[in-house]
Parts: structure tokens; sequence; C-alpha cells
């Protein structure tokens, strides 16, 4: 059965597929939700998974502990969207209904652990924000994805970004750092974790673990923490560095025409080119 999702904009419109549904998505624009079928498409390839708060009634979320929701597929009624939540201090669960016309409503009250933090700026903001919720509307940003949760008068009482990264999951080859191409017979390869947040790899000689982070307020952020090593070393210790120095660097990271991966730094430079690896 196909379900679509129709975004109105002034760029091209290209189909992806997943399964048997089909998808029309732009760089930009806003997703409908007016009849069931739009609704159910928006559900099933933009609502699920996790939205990052970015305002809270008209106030600029910062900081890393950040309030988030997270819709899952666990329900077996298609309008019905459990929901994980965090508001800055409690985990709240729950249920919405996501009806067509950008209707958006609790199904019942929200059970929500009973933790005291007197420096959760966001937390009464956020919580009633999902407790006065009747609408919604998600719009798309290029590969990210803004959700606007809405009172009954239609005002605005909480957005919420999605960075949509997945191109960037895999394993990948590394095949140029800083414009320069890596020989061949060296094995520096990369698994890029974005469901949970994690890089593994060989950065040339030794194993490599870290994990990545991603700033809701840059689009196609992408930054590596923590990387850590064994200590051998080989030949290619020197080319191993280099890596590691340009890891430390990256802020984003983009698609190439030709599906290579490219991880940039702050002043827009490639520093790592990467090509998928077929692991099949």
């Amino acid at each position: 059965m196909n379900k679509s999702i129709i975004i109105t904009a002034a760029a091209v419109l290209f189909l992806c597929s997943c399964n048997s549904r089909k998808v029309a998505v732009t760089t930009t624009g806003q997703v409908k939700t007016e009849t069931a079928t739009q609704t159910e498409g928006a559900i099933q390839k933009v609502l699920y998974g996790q939205w990052i708060a970015t305002n809270i009634n008209g106030t600029a979320v910062t900081g890393n502990d950040r309030p988030y929701m997270v819709f899952d597929e666990s329900s077996t009624n298609p309008f019905i969207v459990n929901l994980y939540a965090y508001d800055g201090c409690n985990i709240l669960n729950g249920a919405l209904a996501v009806t067509p016309g950008g209707q958006m409503s609790r199904t019942s009250e929200f059970l929500s652990t009973m933790k005291m933090c007197p420096d959760a700026q966001y937390e009464i903001g956020f919580t009633m924000a999902l407790n006065t919720v009747s609408k919604y509307s998600i719009e798309q940003v290029g590969r990210d994805y803004l959700l606007y949760i809405k009172n009954a008068q239609g005002n605005t009482t909480m957005t919420l970004r999605k960075s949509d990264l997945g191109f960037a999951n895999g394993a990948w080859q590394v095949t140029k750092l800083n414009g320069t191409a890596v020989p061949t017979d060296v094995e520096m390869q990369m698994v890029i974790d974005i469901p949970e947040q994690k890089l593994h790899g060989n950065a040339g000689c030794n194993t490599m673990n870290g994990s990545i982070y991603m700033n809701p307020d840059i689009q196609n952020s992408l930054e590596f923490k923590n990387i850590a090593t064994t200590r051998m070393t080989c030949p290619q210790i020197a080319l191993e560095q280099q890596l590691l120095t340009a890891l430390a660097q990256v802020t984003t990271v983009q698609l190439g025409k030709d599906g290579s991966l490219m991880l940039v730094d702050a002043n827009g430079h490639t520093l790592v080119t990467l090509t998928k690896l077929n692991l099949k």
C-alpha cells in the first residue's frame, strides 16, 4: 500500500521508496497532513524517532542537556503514537492521537518520574506544551525536520528538531585525508552508528572507539568525541594520527553526488572523504 507525504515547495520533487511505500520529498517545505493517507505517511516516514526541543514558549533552548521526545512504532493503531519524553528533569511516558487535519492530542494522562530538579528551567514549559497540545505541523528544511507543537488556539508552544543523518549511518572506508588519497593497502575503516551515537573502526593501525554528538542547532551537525585507541605501533602510525586529528575537528557531514561521505570542519573544509563499504 502506497503512503505519500506531499510537500509543497519550489524545489524539485524526487521519489524515494522504502519497502512497498513511496514518499515524495523536497529539500524544503511543509509536510502535508490533511488526509488520512498523508497523515499516516507523515507518521511513518517523519514523526517516528527522536526530536530535540529548540524553543519552548518563545524561549530558545540551549545547553547540552535538552528536553526531547521520542515517538516509537510500538502502537498497533496507525494514528496512535506512543511517546517517551525527557523534560529536562523527569521521564514521561504516554501516547498521542495524531489524526488528519494536523490534529494531535493526549490519549490519557502522562506517567512521569518524580525527581526534583531545581535547575530544570524548561521542565514546566515542556510539560505544559504536551498537556495542552491540540495541533501540530511539520516543516522540512534540508535534511532536517521541524515539529511545531500547538495549543487549541493554534499558537506554537514548542518547536523541536529532528536531524535526519541516516545517510551517514553504516560502514565506511577512508579514501582521502585532507584532500590526499589514502593508499589502498591501508585498512582505515570506520562504522558510524547514528542511532547509538557511537564510532567504531580501524584508524589504520589501531582500533578506535568514540561517541558522536549532533548539535540540534546546526544542520547536518556531526562531531566525534572521546575517541580512544589501542596503543600498537606500525608503519601507518603517522597516517593514523592525521585521521585522529582530522576527526577531532569535524563539525558537519555532507553527502557527495557520488555517494561519498565528506567530514567537514567549521571553516567548510573537507577533512575526510569516505566511501561506503558493502559488507554483504
